[in-house]
């Protein structure tokens, strides 16, 4: 994968295709190419960054990059901008979805789905789901599981402009213990050094950009600081599920950076656990947690709102058979509804630990379609886990970006940053529900 290192470098991606027209028709996606200046002025704007809103604002955007903020009365505007109206709206950072799989659709059967469309996630489906990402405002995301060949060329073809999508960074393939043989596609076995070494320098040589461990309760800790060691030695961080307390003991103990999920087969976190997040974080090494609630704590609302499943954007570019096999399929879905106050429980062991939260949604698994995904989630965090509104945006925005290495590219709504912004009507500080349907989505200045 050719690797963005500046803002130069990317520009001249950026400015050099933007799509093709055919493409665009294809996805059902407007692009907005006619110009290169834009002016968002009269809204809120909320940085990312934590700061304060800042009312009747303009954000200036120039070749891709932001080129200045301001406020009405005080920065002027060039005559040569394209001068769009945010009255009565809120621009922001464009989201970062910490944990997708754009492998998956909302199919309820993943034996089956696999089995069937493997060999259509290359051309048909992972473009589909790339494309419902964006258009929900998402501009940054991290697949944490999928089939090599297929995550590594979407990611290419996402960098170069060959389809729309948000900037991706992908794990490849989950490195887990023995698994059935459905799951071969998306998942490497590990057990044993030799092969927890060989898989993760293969991933390594495929320029990954994290390496995810499912499973570990099964593995060794051997096996998981195996695959550490190699990451860290590139630079690369690991995460690891986190369901359960096996998983996390392990891979506290193997070095992993952090955990995805939060599992509810107990009330709260034992001693045992805590004293290990505690030590870790002693030390002075971060540990951050992507918990993925949203699923979790919605699952009794979607059989209940059987209408959020129907919507057409969660299906977005998808051919029509694909969408008929996946809505046949949710007919009988019946998810596991899991406990509200455990989980209340247990992120506020973790806050209270230190640890640091970043908002991913698991999207593309069943009744988590994309489209819909990230809104969901960072609602939940604010109105069932009572997190404050605009740490729920710091954690979708800068808070990912610094994690990955790329906070001087993205992340906030600053001067010289590439301007990936969205624009949605109402203040997701009162109500985060407004970020259902952003009226706008610009990545690297370039308007979906």
């Amino acid at each position: 994968m050719f690797k963005i290192k500046s803002i130069s470098q990317l520009l001249v991606l950026v400015t050099g295709l933007v799509c093709s027209p055919a493409l665009m028709a294809q996805n059902s996606v407007t692009v907005d190419s006619t110009g290169t200046k834009f002016a968002l002025t009269g809204g809120t704007l909320i940085d990312g960054s934590g700061a304060a809103p800042l009312d009747n604002a303009i954000l200036l955007i120039n070749n891709g990059v932001i080129e200045a903020v301001g406020q009405l009365g005080s920065l002027a505007i060039p005559t040569d901008y394209a001068v769009i109206s945010t009255e009565g709206r809120t621009m922001m950072p464009g989201l970062w979805d910490m944990h997708v799989h754009l492998l998956y659709a909302g199919h309820t059967n993943f034996p089956y789905w696999h089995q069937t469309y493997t060999d259509q996630f290359a051309e048909t489906i992972m473009p589909a789901t790339a494309l419902q990402l964006l258009q929900s405002g998402v501009t940054s995301a991290r697949d944490l599981g999928a089939p090599p060949e297929a995550i590594f060329q979407i990611r290419q073809q996402i960098a170069s402009n060959e389809i729309p999508g948000p900037t991706l960074y992908a794990s490849g393939p989950q490195l887990a213990s023995p698994f059935p043989e459905w799951a071969q596609y998306y998942r490497r076995n590990i057990s044993g050094t030799a092969n927890a070494m060989a898989e993760a320098r293969a991933l390594v040589e495929l320029e990954a950009d994290i390496l995810k461990i499912s499973g570990a309760e099964q593995l060794s800790i051997d096996d998981v600081r195996t695959v550490t060691d190699i990451a860290h030695a590139q630079g690369l961080l690991v995460t690891a599920h986190g369901r359960t307390d096996a998983e996390i003991e392990i891979g506290l103990a193997g070095n992993i950076d952090e955990f995805q999920h939060i599992g509810a087969a107990s009330d709260e976190f034992p001693d045992s656990v805590m004293s290990l997040i505690r030590a870790r974080l002693a030390s002075g090494n971060e540990l951050y947690w992507t918990p993925t609630v949203g699923i979790q704590l919605r699952a009794g609302r979607a059989i209940e709102d059987l209408e959020l499943l129907d919507d057409p954007e969660n299906y977005l570019g998808l051919p029509q058979a694909i969408i008929e096999d996946i809505q046949t399929a949710l007919q009988s879905y019946n998810p596991r509804v899991t406990s509200i106050d455990t989980v209340k429980r247990k992120i506020t062991q973790l806050q209270e630990a230190g640890v640091t939260l970043l908002v991913g949604t698991d999207g593309g698994l069943s009744g988590n379609p994309h489209a819909q995904a990230m809104w969901q989630e960072m609602l939940t965090w604010v109105n069932v886990l009572g997190i404050d509104p605009m740490q729920t945006i710091y954690a979708a925005t800068a808070l990912p970006a610094q994690l990955m290495g790329v906070d001087d590219l993205v992340g906030t709504l600053t001067a010289g940053k590439l301007a990936d912004v969205i624009v949605v009507h109402g203040n997701p500080l009162q109500n985060m529900s407004v970020l259902q349907d952003p009226e706008m989505v610009f990545k690297h200045g370039v308007r979906f």
